[in-house]
């Protein structure tokens, strides 16, 4: 969509909450000016500019290298990127508050067609089901080519809900016509001016996100607890169970089983896996990985093809190859495990010693017997043992047994002879 831009504006007003703009409240993870963006980027507008009446620095994670100006609050805002409609000629361009999330990069990309299909200078975005354009004067979503958007300017600083009658009046007396988009979506306007609406938008984006997953063939049993970002990707044939989260650019394959109770944010999940009551962030994990209950894998960690993990274990910073087998009760940080590689219970990488990180490498086929502590920087190699209850400082060479616990002992006839005789 190289022939259109978009406007984005704001009064910048905190009524939701005092410590920031409504445009910036969370409507599923993502702030509604968010919501916005990613529409425009998904419809391929990618010249825009923001207008601002107040708190705009607020905005500069969104705003990137997008002029931006400053309006007057009660005055028309488009009005201070005069200087800016006037630069892109006869393009088209797209109005729209940063307070509508609902806005779809469907929606834009259709009513962009239907506004260049119909030749028309102005287009009126209506929510679903709503067919007379009266209704929409106070509209905060259109089209219209720049040149006449300026001319528009040129006439003088109209007060924002006068701004599209003073247009149609414009156009009346020239005998031309402006057309409405009805667009499939009845929450296109949907906004929030406190925190019940907040929760109510919050409501309608849960029930957006989770019909368009359906329809894409992902499978809800049931949807109690379920919250999913709309940035999230899901594969076909893939089961999300009650009382999962799914944030951020989480990308999930297909035939997965996800949940019940599970934590997913900006992890990347190849197909096949199962993830139960699990918490993961900002790491990999590969095709067949099975992982749950109760465990955590931390930022940095790339979990191979086909491993399993079991409950309560902690991954961080490491890479797990494919095939392995941590059963439970394990912390693994900033290791490097090789493939087949088989971790009793209880096994502990010791990676920091109070000022600094080591990483410990453990080789292919490795066995690390239960409450095993390896005190990094070491190395286990290929088809190396480690005793249960072993404590291993130096490397151990392939193929090699290592034993570092003291040799066992027992006291013939003690609990007789000091009298320790347990009595119920």
């Amino acid at each position: 969509m190289s022939e259109a831009c978009a406007l984005i504006y704001t009064a910048g007003e905190t009524r939701i909450r005092d410590d920031r703009p409504d445009a910036l409240c969370d409507v599923l993870f993502q702030p509604m000016i968010g919501w916005v963006s990613a529409a425009l980027d998904e419809a391929g507008i990618t010249d825009r500019c923001y207008v601002f009446a107040k708190n705009a620095e607020a905005f500069s994670a969104y705003t990137g290298d997008a002029p931006v100006f400053s309006g007057e609050e009660g005055s028309y805002l488009p009005y201070a990127a005069k200087d800016w409609v006037a630069q892109h000629g006869d393009r088209d361009v797209l109005i729209i508050r940063a307070e509508n999330p609902f806005l779809g990069a469907e929606t834009v990309s259709a009513s962009w067609a239907y506004h260049i299909n119909n030749g028309q200078k102005l287009t009126i975005l209506a929510s679903g089901g709503r067919e007379a354009m009266i209704r929409e004067l106070n509209s905060s979503a259109y089209w219209v080519k720049a040149d006449f958007l300026f001319e528009l300017f040129d006439h003088g600083d109209p007060k924002e809900e006068k701004f599209l009658a003073a247009a149609l009046t414009v156009l009346s007396d020239r005998e031309e016509t402006a057309a409405t988009f009805v667009a499939a979506r009845k929450e296109l306007y949907m906004t929030a001016s406190d925190p019940v609406g907040l929760l109510t938008l919050n409501a309608a984006a849960r029930t957006i996100v989770l019909t368009k997953l359906c329809k894409a063939g992902v499978e809800f049993l049931c949807t109690d607890g379920i919250l999913i970002a709309p940035s999230v990707q899901i594969g076909k044939n893939t089961t999300i169970l009650p009382g999962t989260i799914l944030k951020g650019n989480t990308v999930i394959g297909e035939n997965c089983e996800i949940g019940p109770n599970s934590y997913i944010e900006n992890c990347a999940v190849g197909d096949g896996c199962k993830i139960f009551a699990t918490k993961m962030a900002d790491a990999i994990f590969k095709n067949g990985a099975k992982i749950g209950p109760f465990s955590q894998i931390r930022p940095g960690t790339v979990i191979g093809e086909d491993v399993k993990i079991g409950d309560y274990v902690e991954i961080k910073n490491s890479e797990v190859g494919a095939r392995t087998s941590v059963a439970h009760l394990t912390y693994i940080g900033d290791a490097d495990v090789g493939e087949g590689v088989n971790f009793g219970c209880g096994v502990c990488i010791a990676n920091f010693d109070g000022q600094k990180k080591y990483r410990t490498v453990i080789g292919d086929n490795a066995f690390i017997g239960c409450n095993t502590n390896l005190i990094a920087p070491v190395k286990v190699g290929s088809f190396a043992y480690t005793a249960a209850g072993t404590t291993v400082t130096e490397d151990v060479p392939d193929e090699a047994l290592c034993i570092g616990r003291p040799r066992q002992e027992n006291k013939e006839e003690w609990v007789r002879l000091h009298n320790k005789v347990r009595k119920n």
